[in-house]
């Protein structure tokens, strides 16, 4: 056995190796790609059942909690601020009347 058979050998057991690691590393990439389908069906499922009735139920507490603000709104912010429109209208017209008597009186 010479220099040259060796080489071949070598060659054709390299290019076995490759092969196999090829096919290898085929069958990881699927077997990757089949794990994740079901993770993804996992927290699909999961998601479904326990986090979409916590979000359903976060959205009613937010509606009511807004229901409840524009009540408050209605009943108490905007008389106060018409009775404070009113007060500071009449502080004006006053304030217009005294202006109109001082200029009278000079």
């Amino acid at each position: 056995m010479d220099l040259a058979d060796l080489r071949d050998i070598l060659i054709i057991v390299y290019g076995v190796l490759g092969i196999l690691l090829f096919l290898i590393l085929i069958g990881l990439a699927v077997a990757v790609f089949l794990i994740m389908g079901q993770i993804r069906r996992i927290l699909t499922d999961v998601v479904t059942d326990s986090v979409r009735p916590t979000l359903d139920e976060v959205h009613k507490t937010v509606q009511n909690v807004r229901g409840a603000s524009d009540f408050m709104v209605d009943r108490a912010v905007h008389p106060f601020i018409r009775v404070l429109a009113v007060g500071r209208g009449m502080k004006r017209g006053a304030g217009l009347l005294r202006g109109i008597r001082s200029r009278i009186r000079k």
